[in-house]
């Protein structure tokens, strides 16, 4: 009996053990399936929290990469891409393709900023829709880059054709003028900005009257370069130190033939050279600020001169100074050049200032404003290149214009065919119409003398007179040139000439008359 009753405790014992061991057993698979659970809830969460994070730095890269005003890829772009690219392919041709609006200037001149700014925007939206798989950014405000791999140098004037054309259709009243400037890539551990500034200095060599509105990089722009920006480092200093001399060329009165003005033109007094005429360097300056420091320089020695005629007892006789395009654009200089005739105590009428005509081909009210203000301050204002342009008609009839000057190539063309005789007869004819005085430049013959004379013409400019001449010579002309000097081989009498012989004639009737009764 005691032998069962052991055994019974034992087999409970046993079963409660091998209970109690289930029990834990499930216990601890409980937590193990609440830490798998767990486990596995933490990988879902980085998981997704990682696919998340990266695709919250792929945007914030992108952001980074992406320009804020156009919306398409950046300089920081740009210069990865291009750099991870060439050395990915160091055995390909790369060429790099900057462009710029030439004329984004003249836009935001004409049409306020906001323009500019859709212009540039819709340039860059062009430029996405043009690419199909290069790399191209935004570089800087006003310069895209697009860089080309194993394109031939017919395959990137394709392309620089179709964005041209795309460009076109940006604004009926707005034209943008894209300037493009190519580099073929020979060295490709060059830095990506090097090459940049190469193409883009193919860019600087692109005019907006070019036919052609790209240019390849070559050594020898690179070479023209260099020495255009040494020159322009010369020219300022020779400005400093007056290395700029001013010439005079008559300009004569086809009548009486006497010198009635002089237009200054500038030479350059450069060592070892001699006198370099403005074709030589004139066109740099127009290129850079430097052409405002000429202007002002070349006006206070057309001042100096008056006022040393004034000084010695000559009689003056006004001076043209030239205006540039560029400084038309503040009227800063107007305050400037009425403080240097008041310095120099000069008659305002002493001073005529010539404005060639494609400065005023888009008259904004800002420049309206200019132009009336220095009509109001007493100043004579003459179009140069008169009739090179289609904007002339409205010039004479909106302005204050006192004086036209015809260009050299309109006479010299107009000349050739009764077509162009028509032609330059009835702009003569108008212009006299509207009572405005008439020069001709570029006159080179006695017969072009006869004919202008024929026409009306007021006043004559040109080598069949004089070439332009330093001032001591200029002044020797003034004193001995008198009315004998020119003549035409036929005269023509004027209504004034017609008045004055009939007064002589009366005269002569009523003294006989008065003789004979006494």
């Amino acid at each position: 009996m005691g032998y069962i009753i052991v055994s019974l405790i034992i087999i409970v014992g046993l079963i409660a053990g091998l209970v109690y061991t289930i029990y834990q057993l499930n216990l601890m698979k409980s937590y193990y399936d609440y830490q798998t659970n767990q486990l596995k809830d933490l990988n879902t969460r980085y998981d997704t929290e990682s696919q998340a994070t990266t695709e919250r730095l792929k945007e914030l890269k992108d952001i980074a990469y992406t320009s804020a005003t156009t919306s398409i890829w950046n300089i920081d772009y740009f210069l990865e891409k291009s750099q991870s690219m060439l050395a990915k392919f160091p055995q390909s041709n790369f060429t790099l393709l900057a462009f710029n609006i030439l004329n984004i200037g003249k836009i935001n001149q004409l049409y306020g900023p906001t323009k500019g700014d859709n212009a540039v925007y819709f340039t860059a939206q062009a430029l996405r829709k043009e690419t199909t798989g290069q790399i191209y950014a935004q570089v800087y405000s006003n310069l895209f880059c697009v860089l080309f791999k194993d394109a031939s140098e017919d395959a990137v004037v394709s392309f620089i054709t179709s964005l041209t054309d795309r460009l076109s259709h940006y604004d009926e009243n707005v034209t943008i003028y894209p300037a493009f400037g190519a580099y073929q890539i020979t060295d490709h551990s060059m830095k990506i900005l090097e090459m940049i500034d190469h193409a883009n200095l193919a860019v600087q060599f692109v005019k907006e009257q070019d036919d052609c509105n790209y240019r390849f990089f070559t050594e020898e722009l690179n070479e023209q370069f260099l020495t255009n920006k040494h020159m322009s480092e010369e020219m300022e200093q020779a400005l400093e130190n007056n290395k700029f001399v001013m010439f005079l060329q008559p300009m004569i009165d086809l009548r009486s033939y006497r010198i009635v003005s002089a237009e200054a033109l500038v030479r350059w007094d450069y060592p070892g050279k001699g006198i370099l005429s403005p074709y030589a360097f004139l066109p740099l300056f127009e290129s850079t600020s430097l052409i405002q420091k000429l202007d002002y320089y070349m006006w206070e020695e057309g001042c100096k001169t008056i006022r040393r005629w004034i000084d010695n007892k000559m009689d003056p006789i006004p001076i043209t100074l030239n205006v540039s395009p560029s400084i038309l654009q503040n009227s800063k200089f107007v305050d400037y050049l009425v403080a240097l005739m008041d310095r120099y105590l000069i008659q305002r009428d002493l001073i005529i200032l010539e404005i060639p005509e494609r400065a005023l081909i888009n008259i904004t009210p800002q420049l309206s404003d200019i132009i009336n203000r220095l009509h109001n301050e007493g100043f004579i204002l003459c179009i140069d290149n008169f009739g090179s342009r289609n904007s002339s008609l409205n010039l004479l009839k909106d302005y204050p214009i006192d004086r036209v000057k015809l260009d050299r190539t309109f006479l010299a063309k107009n000349a050739e065919s009764p077509e162009g005789l028509t032609i330059l007869r009835y702009l003569i004819a108008m212009a006299k119409e509207l009572d405005f005085t008439v020069i001709t430049e570029g006159v080179e013959t006695q017969e072009q003398v006869n004919f202008l004379l024929e026409l009306g013409c007021d006043i004559g400019q040109g080598y069949h007179f004089s070439k332009p001449v330093d001032l001591r010579t200029f002044d020797q002309m003034n004193k001995t040139m008198v009315n004998t000097l020119y003549r035409p081989d036929e005269y023509y009498p004027t209504f004034e000439d017609f008045e004055r012989d009939l007064d002589l004639v009366v005269n002569m009737i009523r003294s006989r008359e008065v003789a004979q009764q006494s």
